[in-house]
């Protein structure tokens, strides 16, 4: 199913839908409908389909910049809106709420947005298969690097932005007291907001204001969220929950346990943002030594949005995943930010 808009924000046109962008949704298998967004080379045969796996509260629109720059490199760009954000459906009577019950029911809309829908198009009748590519950004990094362990052989490489394996706020506490906490706390109040992280019900104006500003350096790219918000009700969310903490840590643990990142053989750039306040780095630089085929990427003067970042912290991420897919002769040499 087709979404149309007869108005779009006031935003340059890099942040604004390319030419053929299109909208579909479907149901999972909890009957909640799932929205997402795909556009593609239009005179060329696409070297790889980059599935962009979004962070949390984030939503397709938001990520359009990095659409234009795909296609100028002939890659196909697609976007799923997780469920609880974005024009998907959501599992709370507020839905302004961000809630999660099983980052597993995630993992499972992933592998039927892929199965059912990327790959019957990521095929050519000159080519073959069309390699799909990964590109995950912090709670997506974190579903995404627990799809490539279940799912081994499925992409061909991926890269992440300050992938979730940890939450910065509560890296001082044992794991599993953490866990104990969060829980009790998911039992008592499950479906109520929590201040910490820059979530909270009192967010009513773009996250990026005053100490909230832990995003992005970039004057214009941080703006381009509250934007779209204040164009579009739909996409606007305040903040987490209680039993959103839990699952997302529940799901650090699951990537935690013995030989879980080991196991992943896929090719991936894991790049961390050297002014982080939203995930452990600290788990970031010890998963990319476990990870045989992992190379680290450290992004000093970075917050945590690198692809919304300044040009040149963005651009460094860039350039090394456009590397990432020549090293893996995904596209021969690309042309550099």
């Amino acid at each position: 199913m087709s979404e149309s808009s007869n108005t779009q924000p006031d935003l340059e046109k890099r942040f604004l839908p390319p030419e053929d962008w299109r909208w579909h949704e479907f149901k999972n298998a909890q009957g909640r409908k799932l929205r997402f967004g795909t556009v593609a080379p239009k005179s060329r045969v696409p070297d790889a389909v980059v599935i962009g796996l979004q962070g949390l509260s984030e939503f397709t629109e938001k990520y359009f910049e990095i659409a234009h720059d795909l296609l100028g490199r002939n890659l196909s760009f697609w976007m799923l809106d997780w469920q609880g954000q974005g024009k998907s459906d959501r599992p709370l009577k507020d839905p302004l709420k961000r809630h999660s019950t099983n980052f597993d029911e995630d993992i499972a809309d992933l592998h039927f947005f892929i199965h059912e829908y990327v790959k019957h198009s990521a095929v050519h009748p000159d080519v073959g298969r069309i390699p799909l590519v990964m590109l995950g950004h912090s709670m997506g990094a974190n579903i995404g690097l627990r799809y490539l362990h279940r799912h081994p052989d499925s992409f061909a490489c991926a890269a992440f932005t300050a992938p979730m394996l940890g939450i910065h706020a509560l890296s001082g506490m044992p794991q599993g007291l953490a866990q104990i906490l969060t829980g009790t706390a998911k039992t008592v109040a499950g479906q109520s907001y929590v201040g910490f992280g820059g979530h909270n019900d009192r967010q009513t104006d773009s996250k990026h204001s005053g100490y909230k500003d832990i995003f992005s350096h970039d004057p214009i790219r941080k703006q381009v969220e509250s934007e779209w918000q204040k164009h579009d009700e739909q996409l606007r969310l305040n903040g987490i929950t209680y039993g959103w903490v839990h699952q997302a840590l529940r799901s650090c643990a699951q990537l935690q346990k013995k030989n879980v990142l080991a196991d992943i053989k896929t090719p991936c750039l894991l790049a961390l943002a050297g002014e982080e306040k939203l995930v452990n780095n600290n788990a970031i630089r010890k998963a990319a030594k476990a990870m045989e085929n992992a190379h680290l990427l450290e992004l000093e003067g970075s917050r945590h949005e690198i692809l919304m970042e300044e040009d040149a912290i963005r651009n460094r991420f860039l350039n090394a995943f456009f590397e990432l897919l020549t090293i893996n002769k995904i596209s021969e040499k690309l042309k550099p930010f």
